[in-house]
């Protein structure tokens, strides 16, 4: 799975607000109106925008309720030391790589909580994209 560098412009922006807006919703909540935002939404684009790629198609509207149980894994994952079995880089390793070089290169400064956030909203957005397009259920 390739996943693109290059900034989206406006257009690819405000396609995927208006077809993933409970992401958005997600993004928002966990991040606030701190710079992490911005970073996650772009993220998440093209977190999205691989899955297109690979999938060959969109992929599909993320329900908020799915968003949510994807979020209380994502937060069980990072208490269980090592990880959990079945988590999100069993599951998506390429795409938690590129979480991870994100979180150590990101594009703008960002303090350490803001870091831990993108972190956080980020896994979940894998967890629930993983299960609408593999149908593996989130832990």
């Amino acid at each position: 799975m390739h996943i693109d560098h290059a900034q989206p412009d406006a257009n690819d922006v405000g396609w995927f607000v208006a077809r993933q807006p409970a992401i958005v919703r997600h993004l928002e909540r966990r991040c606030g109106t701190t710079d992490a935002f911005p970073v996650a939404l772009e993220a998440a684009f093209q977190i999205c925008q691989a899955l297109e790629e690979t999938l060959g198609v969109p992929p599909p509207m993320v329900p908020g309720s799915l968003l949510e149980r994807a979020d209380d894994a994502a937060d069980m994952e990072t208490i269980v030391p090592g990880g959990a079995r079945g988590g999100c880089a069993e599951r998506q390793p390429e795409l938690v790589a590129w979480v991870a070089d994100l979180l150590a290169n990101p594009p703008i400064p960002l303090r350490a909580e803001e870091l831990q956030q993108v972190g956080a909203c980020l896994s979940a957005v894998i967890y629930a994209l993983d299960e609408l397009t593999t149908g593996r259920p989130v832990p």
